[in-house]
């Protein structure tokens, strides 16, 4: 006889949300405590985690995806392979980024700046493209997206350690906030 897979395991990570969201609606004691496990896991970060995430997904995406994007696209026109390239690894960045933005809105400062500096690091260790991804298609994608995610961290309030930056992104210190304006994490008043 089979042995039974608990139905929990079983269940999607959307199904596992909806019956999290009922539960706590039929015992809102509970709210509270979930609420502060979801505060503990949301305050943590690790950006060697992330950068190696990071790197792992961008570097993933292979040219062979590029076929449904670049080209000739009927009501859209002719699109470079780099401008493909380009749409591709923002989709797989986006979620990164989205990450960061929560945990700033949030309030979770430090955590947002451990996210970013992740990604930053990340994006640093594609710098060099590489054959046989869509990253060969934009040498400037990393640098670029970095200046994107340093004026994310700006609008939301989340200092950026400049020094751990200028060691992990020698190459890129141009992206990087001023020494004088932020020092260690925080603002310098």
């Amino acid at each position: 006889m089979r042995a039974r897979t608990p139905a929990l395991k079983a269940m999607t990570a959307a199904e596992k949300g909806e019956l999290l969201d009922a539960l706590l609606t039929d015992q809102p004691a509970l709210r509270d405590r979930v609420e502060a496990l979801a505060a503990a896991r949301m305050s943590a970060g690790d950006r060697g985690a992330v950068a190696e995430e990071v790197e792992s997904v961008l570097r993933s995406l292979d040219i062979d995806q590029l076929n449904g994007r670049a080209g000739y696209r009927r009501g859209v026109g002719y699109v470079e392979p780099g401008e493909a390239a380009d749409e591709l690894l923002d989709e797989a960045l986006l979620p990164f980024l989205d990450d960061m933005s929560r945990r700033g809105t949030l309030g979770m400062t430090t955590a947002a700046a451990e996210c970013a500096v992740g990604i930053l690091d990340g994006l640093y260790r594609c710098r060099d493209g590489g054959s046989e991804s869509l990253l060969e298609y934009t040498p400037d994608y990393g640098i670029e997206r970095a200046s994107d995610v340093v004026a994310r961290c700006r609008a939301l309030g989340v200092d950026l350690p400049v020094d751990d930056l200028v060691e992990l992104l020698p190459e890129w210190d141009a992206v990087l906030p001023p020494r004088g304006h932020m020092r260690d994490g925080r603002s310098a008043r």
